[in-house]
């Protein structure tokens, strides 16, 4: 039954990935979040203190990289891409990795009470390599967190890409339709229909009585697909306590892009 459930997944992936294939790769059109000039662009250099050992020579199997045994390093962001780094000067990413066993678990899903569509539970659960890292103050301060979930070298199998982008479009609609999960969730898109990249701001009511604000970003590279949510979490109706800060969303999605293609094959 599960390898039904795989090919009729697959193949409906690989239909709509045919369909947009324009889509598939970086392009500079996007929505200014709050800076007109772009920051500098991202370093693909493993940051001071991470490990700097080279990703393995089989590239369907990645190792190095942090504190974690599947993601290499050069894959996370520069924190300086991240929005409010201007303010808290983040904690490189790659020094808090730490690897995800079992499902990966995406915060913009998380935070609307979301699960995986019924029927494609295992790509959240397969694939060569996921890890995420988190840095930040918590509560009603800013938090930023990565996660990277490599499901393989798709100059092996274009099978692996398409995944990577349906896992992409269902964090992009469990976000997108976040009220439907959390009732009395708001939603604003701010990436281009049919762009690239996804990003978006949402505000969130959790069960213990806080809502979370969640600013939402959402890319592919190659066989990977990566997430960036940085949010804050307040009670009675108040707003995070640092002002909102942030690049471009073009900027922010080049700057998770690049160094996905960096560390992974098949990003072309």
């Amino acid at each position: 039954m599960r390898s039904s459930i795989r090919l009729v997944t697959a193949t409906a992936a690989a239909l709509l990935c045919a369909g947009a294939l324009s889509a598939c790769g970086p392009d500079n059109s996007g929505q200014d979040g709050g800076k007109s000039a772009a920051p500098a662009a991202p370093t693909t250099a493993a940051p001071a203190g991470g490990n700097t050992a080279k990703p393995s020579a089989d590239a369907t199997k990645p190792t190095g990289g942090g504190a974690d045994k599947g993601v290499p390093a050069k894959a996370w962001m520069d924190t300086k891409i991240i929005p409010m780094d201007e303010t808290y000067h983040f904690a490189p990413l790659a020094a808090n990795a730490k690897p995800v066993t079992g499902s990966v678990d995406f915060k913009g899903m998380e935070l609307c009470h979301a699960a995986p569509p019924k029927g494609e539970e295992y790509m959240y659960t397969d694939g060569a390599a996921r890890a995420k890292a988190a840095v930040g103050f918590g509560g009603d301060r800013w938090t930023a967190q990565q996660t990277v979930d490599f499901w393989g070298d798709p100059t092996h199998s274009s099978g692996n890409a398409q995944t990577a982008y349906a896992i992409k479009r269902a964090l992009a609609e469990a976000v997108t339709n976040c009220a439907k999960t959390a009732p009395g969730a708001t939603v604003k898109v701010t990436s281009p229909t049919d762009g690239p990249f996804f990003a978006a701001t949402v505000t969130a009511p959790q069960a213990d009585g806080s809502t979370a604000t969640l600013h939402e970003y959402v890319v592919v590279g190659g066989g990977a697909v990566s997430e960036l949510s940085v949010w804050a979490t307040t009670k009675g109706g108040a707003q995070p306590k640092d002002a909102w800060k942030a690049p471009e969303d073009k900027y922010v999605a080049t700057g998770m892009t690049a160094p996905l293609c960096e560390a992974f094959p098949g990003c072309g």
